[in-house]
């Protein structure tokens, strides 16, 4: 039996590669076909990776959200200089003890645009997610050499971010080869930069925002806004990895869906053409996961061929999604146990919850 499997990430738990490591075990015997998959955050830049064999991986040291110089991983491809970055790589929750939303900025990832430039990059695919930042893209704009002041026209620091305090904007030290980028946003997040569905309110919160900081942190990021040239508050994606999507749009960037990209460089639907199953899933699916997160749109695309999908995660309150060709969906865990169990067995709990239902996969007609 010919199996895709492409499981999203367990935020915390696994990555993309290691949730797919983790299935195979289970499904000894068929032919299976593990694609890592990404809608921006954790493991788009190993999905790239897999599906871009003259890619280079470029390693350098970089300061990361917290100041800590880390090393940070970036991808490009001579031959269409072409460059991907992740943004977890260096502004990543997963880098971080504690949440500060605060205090962290998105200054690394100014700092692997630089690397980037310096390679020769002429199209940046930047991948937005997991971000523990919510600072508008303030710091990558700083590494870009743009500089920010308050109202005393003093130069504002970079960590702690302080973007309550900028008043204005000067672009005179602008890195001149960022004008001459295709600039390129990958996400599952449409959200804009303020308002009720903006990065403060619906993002805030896991970033570290406590709940009567959430109007008071919109109203910085629309002040913030305020003080940039074109009016992009309220574009799509603008709230994407706490605002950082709003910095890249002012760059000029093309936002777009991970998952489409994945799809496209993987050749997935050549793939699932000759599927007879999918296997899909994330940490938690829930309503936000229908509303364009990577599982769903596989199961999206998969039921266009006939293929019918599985999915597996860590929490659900759906058992099925059967618009969508989401025959059934499994949570892995299979005892009483807390979080941090759940976290740490997350593999071994995987396994086995795919062995519990081979049967499933082994028996049922291809619909």
């Amino acid at each position: 039996m010919r199996i895709v499997v492409a499981m999203d990430s367990f935020k915390g738990s696994l990555s993309s590669m290691e949730a797919n490591q983790a299935v195979m075990h289970a499904l000894d015997g068929h032919e299976v076909i593990a694609i890592p998959i990404s809608d921006g955050g954790e493991g788009f830049l190993d999905a790239w990776f897999k599906t871009h064999e003259d890619a280079t991986v470029v390693e350098e040291v970089v300061t990361c959200l917290d100041g800590v110089e880390r090393t940070a991983r970036f991808g490009f491809e001579p031959s269409t200089k072409h460059a991907v970055i992740e943004v977890a790589e260096t502004t990543g929750l997963t880098l971080l003890s504690h949440v500060d939303p605060w205090r962290y900025s998105s200054i690394g990832v100014g700092h692997q645009i630089v690397q980037a430039l310096d390679c020769g990059a002429s199209v940046i695919t930047v991948g937005l997610g997991g971000s523990g930042t919510i600072d508008g893209g303030k710091g990558l704009l700083e590494a870009l050499g743009v500089r920010f002041f308050d109202t005393f026209g003093s130069v504002l620091s970079t960590i702690p971010h302080q973007i309550h305090e900028v008043a204005s904007i000067d672009w005179s030290g602008l890195d001149p080869r960022v004008r001459n980028v295709e600039w390129r946003i990958a996400s599952d997040v449409r959200n804009p930069l303020i308002g009720e569905n903006g990065a403060a309110h619906v993002f805030g919160p896991q970033k570290g925002l406590a709940a009567d900081e959430v109007i008071r942190y919109d109203e910085i990021l629309e002040s913030y806004a305020n003080c940039f040239e074109q009016d992009m508050r309220i574009w799509q994606g603008g709230g994407a990895a706490g605002g950082i999507g709003f910095a890249f749009l002012q760059l000029g960037a093309t936002y777009m869906k991970g998952i489409e990209e994945i799809v496209k460089w993987s050749k997935m639907e050549e793939l699932l053409k000759e599927a007879d199953w999918l296997i899909t899933g994330e940490g938690k699916f829930d309503a936000q996961s229908l509303e364009g997160k990577a599982p769903y749109g596989l199961a999206r695309l998969a039921h266009t061929y006939g293929v019918p999908t599985l999915v597996f995660t860590g929490q659900s309150d759906y058992t099925s999604h059967v618009e969508s060709g989401i025959v059934a969906i499994f949570p892995i865990v299979s005892r009483v146990m807390t979080l941090e169990e759940a976290i740490w067995e997350a593999a071994p709990l995987l396994t086995n919850a795919v062995r519990r239902v081979r049967h499933v996969i082994e028996k049922a007609p291809r619909q």
